[in-house]
């Protein structure tokens, strides 16, 4: 059992760092501005509008025509796989959105993350005339790998070999039929046992 606990981590480590390509992120935040007034203050309906705004924001920063643009100026296949790479979040009760990038090329993740945010303000400001939207946190390239996660599947490959190992065991004993002792001869035969050979050790 323990030499399978040892085989299905190395499996699963090994086969994570050498079978599976790793991959980069990056990720850029923009922030919706609230109106100040001359004054110093800021506009609390500005505020609250901004704050509904915010799920707008996140759904129309991976449109297609947003992307599509996107897709044009990385190299990136389509807007499908796009998408497939991009996620976007919020930090909760603030109207800041994040967007993250994970690629197999860490250039090509910051190369989408800088065109994506760069392209939705542009188009924010063009279309619908939406002129409060800054970069707080702009894309950086950085060649840190965020997956595979090498430990994390060594864990579960030792974890699925202790599995094996302990169900192994079990079979083991289950489809073992032979009579260990008198009591399971009796109990079989349905007869007393009337001699029982000692086991003599060497």
């Amino acid at each position: 059992m323990t030499l399978l606990t040892v085989i299905g981590g190395l499996v699963g480590g090994l086969g994570t760092k050498f079978l599976i390509k790793p991959t980069y992120a990056s990720s850029a935040s923009i922030f919706l501005t609230p109106m100040v007034s001359d004054a110093g203050y800021v506009d609390v309906n500005s505020m609250n509008s901004n704050e509904k705004l915010v799920n707008n924001v996140m759904t129309l920063i991976v449109q297609n025509n947003i992307l599509s643009q996107v897709a044009r100026e990385t190299g990136v296949g389509s807007v499908e796989e796009l998408k497939k790479e991009i996620s976007v979040t919020n930090t909760p009760n603030t109207t800041m959105v994040t967007l993250n990038v994970v690629t197999e090329d860490a250039k090509l993740s910051k190369a989408i993350a800088t065109s994506t945010v760069n392209t939705f303000i542009d188009q924010m400001k063009d279309t619908l005339n939406v002129s409060n939207i800054e970069i707080v946190d702009k894309p950086r390239l950085s060649y840190v790998p965020v997956g595979p996660h090498v430990k994390r599947n060594a864990l579960i490959g030792a974890v699925l070999g202790l599995g094996l190992g302990g169900l192994y065991v079990v079979l083991q004993i289950v489809m073992d039929k032979r009579l260990k002792n008198k009591e399971e001869a009796e109990n079989y035969l349905g007869i007393p046992v009337l001699c029982e050979l000692p086991v003599l050790d060497d």
